[in-house]
Formats: C-alpha cells, structure tokens, sequence
C-alpha cells in the first residue's frame, strides 16, 4: 500500500515538472542572418566609455531606456547619445513588468513615449524575465500583446 502511494506521488511530481518543462512558450525568430556582437546595458553599468566598447569588436548595444509603467532608465539619455556617437549600432528594450494584458498595453504605451525622437537601429525589444506566480499562458499572452501594441505604435517589427 505504501508503495503504491509513494509511486502516485512521484507520477505526479513527474508529470508536473514535465508539465514545466515542456509547454512551449512563444519566441520570434530573427529577421535576418546577420549575426553582430553586442552588448545590453542600463544604469546598472554607471558610465560607459563606448569608444573602448566598440575598439573591443562590439557592434551593437542594447539599451534599457524603460521600466514598468513610468521608470526611465537614469543612463537611457548618455547610453543613446554616447553609443551613437562612437558608432555602434543602437537598439532599445523595455523591461516589461505586466502582470495583465491591460499592464502590457500600458508599458509598451510607455516604452513608445520614452524612445519617441529617438532612432534605433534595431528591432524594439522586451526583457520579460520576471513573472511571479504568472503560468505560461499568462506569460505568453502578456508577452504577445506588449509586441502587437509596440508594433501598432511604431509601424515596426519589435
């Protein structure tokens, strides 16, 4: 009897971390073959010398200009003007905190006034790393629809 119990525990801890570990989530793939070397960086970074950056065989930096539903990264401003300047090219993503499609409305909203006058040379991009006690399909649909309002915004592929 015991053992019986000690099997049907263990099936369904099985079952549920296979649950885990293979529903699919969503990714987009690349829009071309090119493949740059590059780096992401926000505030977290303090100042950043780009000429040593692109003398080290960088070619794009990704910057954090936004986060949640109104933090603009405090480096977003020198990061863009500074990487521009010593010629790398020049990408932006948002750090998505959305707990709620409505959420996700709102922050790609955000990210769309934070880069406007700005002239990125990549795709528009998300960093969706967080997601609390969201399960996949939260995750997917929160995701989906951050990318679908960004690319009605701005008329551009994220």
């Amino acid at each position: 009897m015991k053992s019986s119990i000690k099997l049907c525990i263990f099936l369904c801890a099985f079952l549920f971390c296979f649950y885990l570990l293979f529903t699919p989530s969503l990714a987009f793939s690349p829009s071309s073959s090119n493949i740059y070397e590059g780096i992401d960086v926000s505030d977290w970074q303090g100042f950043i010398d780009y000429s040593q950056v692109a003398a080290s065989g960088i070619q794009i930096v990704y910057i954090r200009s936004s986060e949640g539903f109104s933090y603009v990264d405090s480096q977003f401003e020198n990061n863009y003007k500074n990487a521009k300047a010593a010629g790398l090219k020049v990408g932006f993503y948002h750090y998505l905190t959305a707990r709620t499609v409505e959420d996700a409305v709102n922050q790609a909203t955000f990210f769309v006034s934070t880069i406007s006058g700005k002239s990125p040379d990549c795709k528009l991009a998300m960093d969706f790393e967080s997601f609390g006690n969201l399960n996949h399909q939260e995750v997917n649909e929160i995701a989906l629809t951050f990318m679908e309002t960004l690319a009605q915004a701005t008329g551009r592929t994220p």
